[in-house]
């Protein structure tokens, strides 16, 4: 066999080998991108549970629309709403306990531990 046809045939044996491998990468990849699908669904049904759980135990407790607006959490994707959302009553709740420790010298504990919880949550958004 004439070194040629040795080069040449050493060549069609790589070109094969490497569209073999082209193409269990791309099957490998197809997979992992159908599995990642699969992931982000299960994950949105906790998410969309997790809601229809909370809104569940808010509707006898919480103004209506608080309920309401968590419900709309379910089309929204992040948590941007939901942390807007309790940033904005504690800072509501924390308002009251200050009134109500104004007339009240006993409620300053209370207030001082409004102010606390409403740090740390800061901290915690801030962090996460």
């Amino acid at each position: 066999m004439a070194p040629e046809e040795s080069g040449l045939e050493e060549l069609m044996r790589l070109s094969q080998r490497f569209k073999k491998q082209e193409q269990e990468n791309t099957q490998r990849e197809r997979q992992r991108q159908a599995q990642q699908k699969k992931v982000k669904d299960v994950l949105g049904g906790l998410r969309g549970l997790n809601i229809s759980m909370a809104v569940e135990q808010l509707r006898p407790v919480a103004a209506p629309e608080i309920v309401s607006k968590v419900s709309a959490l379910r089309s929204k994707p992040g948590m941007a709403e939901l942390r807007k959302l309790i940033t904005d009553l504690a800072y509501d709740l924390e308002d009251r306990i200050g009134t109500i420790s104004a007339a009240n010298p006993d409620v300053k504990k209370l207030e001082r531990s409004m102010k606390t919880l409403t740090i740390l949550m800061e901290l915690f958004f801030s962090l996460s």
